[in-house]
């Protein structure tokens, strides 16, 4: 009787354990892209010149120089991860270096932009990745947008990046969905860079702003995105409400000046983000230890 009942008790703690401790378990997954910048006015007509105002749209296309997986890479061999994203400038606070520039949801959807190949996105979308071909067949070009490459870029026209970028599967979707603590916020870095034509102009290896992004997952191809604490920078886990400093995409960037670039685009910019994906091997422990309580279970009838 004893026995049983250390077995039992031993069951019942396997279980709980089981249970307790490796669902907050998950793996990083980083972001670290190369991207040309480009300016629509409230219209959506492209501009290269005259004052950043309220209502223009940043549209970034890019490409993912490094994704990793727990610090393994995650792009398959023979493919590459672009993307396009695209915020609406809600507001100027300040002016000159130092000024803020807040952005939002783009009053232009993703998937109406000149060029866009892939599938509807859904309201809130600010951020789209794809994985395709690096080349492809036909039309799908191996996109190149390091400036320290190619400071003109392989693609030729808005519609023509914004369509090598979006070829392929649809791998993930970020925007703003109405957590309190997304937000999409630029520093003016460079004297005049509030004038499009000053950033054109600037050699592409000088600083024009500094930008932090805090968004929420759409839609995320290998599953649930767990959230990450702004401050820290760590995992919340999946709480399952909002209000709480967490959000399921971080990230920060540069931009710099876009000389050299011939196609519409105004800057060149760098970003790097991060999310957390609950590992497998959680779900999977999980599992073991519902079977330790229901053995448990069995053995007390």
């Amino acid at each position: 009787m004893n026995f049983k009942r250390l077995t039992s008790i031993m069951g019942l703690a396997l279980g709980l354990g089981c249970i307790a401790a490796p669902v907050t378990a998950a793996t990083l997954y980083a972001f670290q892209d190369d991207d040309i910048d480009f300016i629509l006015d409230s219209q959506g007509v492209l501009k290269t010149s005259g004052a950043l105002t309220a209502g223009d749209t940043f549209v970034s296309v890019f490409e993912m120089q490094s994704f990793t997986k727990g610090g393994s890479n995650g792009i398959p061999a023979g493919q590459e991860l672009t993307g396009v994203a695209a915020v609406t400038l809600q507001a100027i606070i300040g002016a000159g270096v130092g000024a803020q520039y807040i952005f939002g949801t783009p009053s232009i959807p993703l998937s109406s932009l000149a060029g866009y190949s892939g599938p509807a996105l859904g309201a809130g979308a600010a951020v789209a990745m794809f994985f395709n071909g690096a080349p492809g067949g036909g039309i799908d070009r191996n996109l190149e947008l390091d400036r320290a490459v190619n400071a003109a870029t392989n693609c030729t026209s808005f519609s023509d990046c914004v369509e090598q970028a979006t070829l392929g599967t649809l791998y993930q979707v970020d925007g703003f969905l109405g957590d309190p603590d997304e937000l999409w916020v630029a520093t003016q870095i460079l004297p005049g860079g509030g004038d499009i034509g000053t950033v054109l102009g600037t050699n592409n290896s000088i600083l024009v702003a500094s930008f932090n992004v805090a968004l929420s997952t759409l839609f995320n191809s290998t599953g649930a995105v767990e959230f990450t604490n702004i401050a820290t920078g760590l995992p919340c886990g999946t709480p399952g409400y909002i209000a709480d400093g967490c959000v399921q995409l971080t990230g920060s960037g540069t931009l710099t000046g876009g000389r050299g670039l011939a196609n519409g685009a105004v800057a060149h910019s760098d970003f790097d983000a991060q999310k957390f994906v609950p590992e497998p091997a959680s779900l999977a422990l999980l599992g073991i230890g519902l079977l330790g309580l229901g053995a448990m279970r069995r053995r007390r009838a």
